[in-house]
């Protein structure tokens, strides 16, 4: 028998849906692969404690950056470890699978995530923007005349749309998200205490102590580094306030974003989307504030998802079970 799965490939964590099970799986998006074998030796949670922990010869890393794949063939193992683990596909029964991807996706990064899960083992594959999974995740009705804005910041990606009618009227892409929270971090702390951390410091010090409204204080915490002048080990304390203060302005860039989006809008959209206001969702909107941070910014309503992290592959199920939910007709592509 036929049947079809959601797969989020996302640029920290996939997911997949499938039907009558609903979300089967949350699994860092990781692999680690032996350069001498080309073997995989550990695939999501494993492969993501391995990164920059591996002998010579053992390559941990992430094959997803910025929402694309950066590396197919590691990309299509992981996509075939994760198949294979919840026996998705068999000899006899391959699924259909519906992929979220940025809206600007270039046919080159296209075929690369069509490819990578075909040759995972599915019998056919369709490509849907995330953004707009994410809006049917949320319940939005995005098949009445309606106009929703909805703004998805991920690990990778921030992505603002406009949806009307089961269509994207408009959309504007932002490599401005998580990943690049960390980096705002990294630099922030070297540039003021001539502090140098790793990602994963840049990371811990985001959940513990990151938020978008500078009157929240969650703290401190003590972060261990090196010192980038005497290049000698230190600790610093670092604060909430600091963690603010680092991710202002990749916020910023991202209500510019917003504001873009609705005044590139046709203009008889623009009334209706001041009135119903901004749906956020992805990862980033677990930043504590951030709904107020940006509503502030954009002098529009902001209201935080309340299931952020799976938004997508909740609309990639509902995509599956319902394909109506799409303007368009789904086209897919078969081996």
């Amino acid at each position: 028998m036929n049947y079809t799965i959601g797969l989020d490939l996302g640029t920290h964590y996939t997911r997949i849906w499938k039907s009558e099970a609903g979300i089967i799986l949350r699994c860092p998006t990781a692999a680690a692969i032996d350069s001498r074998t080309h073997g995989v030796v550990a695939l999501g949670s494993e492969a993501c404690r391995m990164i920059g922990k591996t002998p010579e010869h053992i390559l941990a890393y992430r094959p997803v950056s910025d929402g694309l794949i950066t590396d197919f063939e590691v990309a299509s193992r992981m996509v075939t470890g994760f198949f294979d683990a919840k026996r998705l596909c068999t000899l006899f029964r391959r699924p259909a699978v519906i992929v979220a991807a940025p809206y600007y996706l270039d046919q080159v990064h296209q075929l690369a995530v069509e490819n990578a899960v075909l040759e995972a083992g599915a019998r056919s594959v369709a490509v849907i923007p995330g953004v707009y999974a994410a809006a049917v995740g949320e319940r939005l009705d995005v098949r009445s005349p309606r106009t929703h804005l909805v703004l998805s910041m991920g690990g990778g990606v921030a992505e603002a749309a406009v949806i009307s009618s089961g269509n994207v009227i408009h959309a504007k892409t932002l490599r401005v998200a998580g990943d690049r929270l960390n980096m705002a971090i990294i630099s922030y702390l070297k540039n003021r205490y001539n502090l140098l951390i790793g990602e994963t410091a840049a990371e811990m010090l985001k959940i513990k102590l990151g938020t978008a409204d500078p009157t929240i204080d969650r703290g401190q915490m003590v972060v261990r580094g090196r010192n980038a002048r005497s290049k000698l080990a230190e600790s610093r304390a670092v604060d909430s306030f600091d963690v603010c203060e680092a991710i202002t302005p990749a916020l910023d860039a991202v209500a510019r974003m917003v504001e873009s989006v609705v005044q590139e809008a046709p203009h008889e959209l623009e009334r209706e989307l001041y009135s119903m206001g901004v749906m956020l969702t992805g990862g980033s909107a677990l930043l504590p504030g951030i709904g107020k941070a940006l509503s502030k910014k954009i002098g529009m309503r902001v209201v935080v998802s309340k299931n952020p992290l799976d938004a997508v592959v909740e609309g990639l199920g509902r995509i599956a079970c319902h394909p109506e939910l799409m303007g368009e007709p789904l086209t897919y592509r078969r081996r």
